[in-house]
């Protein structure tokens, strides 16, 4: 595992995510999915916050308050909706902590390899393979953000 692995797969979640979001309303973004699914907004919602565990494994700060981080790692059933963030901030929030995760990634001067501190006991997992893991999650949400624009009745995109 090296920075160049990472950084080729933070980018082309990055890719992902912003041209599955082209042509997408505010309106749409709120949209339930039939039968059921959680919305493109929520789902772009819960990959930012979840960004916030590779800022801490990479020891660079994310700009989201817990309670917003909180919301949108809740079930999308038991969302308080008044507390949502716009689409329009959420793809700004969105730019901004790919950008953040990219730079702690750059800067990281451990090794890859080296057993991440924090994890749980008898674990073996490095810093590499937490910080890929999480990008791993990201890269199941950044397609299903393009499953929900078909959902809408968007063309795809990728």
């Amino acid at each position: 595992m090296t920075t160049a692995d990472l950084q080729a797969q933070l980018g082309f979640c990055h890719f992902c995510i912003i041209t599955n979001l082209e042509e997408i309303s505010e309106a749409q973004a709120l949209q339930e999915p039939r039968p059921s699914g959680n919305p493109v907004g929520y789902v772009l919602g819960h990959i930012v916050a979840y960004r916030s565990h590779l800022c801490r494994i990479l020891d660079v700060p994310h700009p989201w308050k817990d309670a917003q981080i909180a919301l949108y790692d809740e079930a999308w059933p038991k969302i308080d909706k008044t507390k949502l963030i716009s689409l329009a901030k959420l793809m700004a929030d969105e730019e901004h902590t790919h950008a953040i995760v990219k730079s702690g990634i750059e800067k990281f001067d451990g090794d890859w390899d080296e057993l991440w501190p924090e994890r749980k006991e008898g674990s073996m997992q490095s810093y590499g393979r937490r910080v890929q893991f999480f990008l791993q999650h990201e890269a199941y949400h950044a397609g299903q953000l393009g499953s929900l624009r078909r959902a809408l009745g968007l063309p795809g995109k990728i």
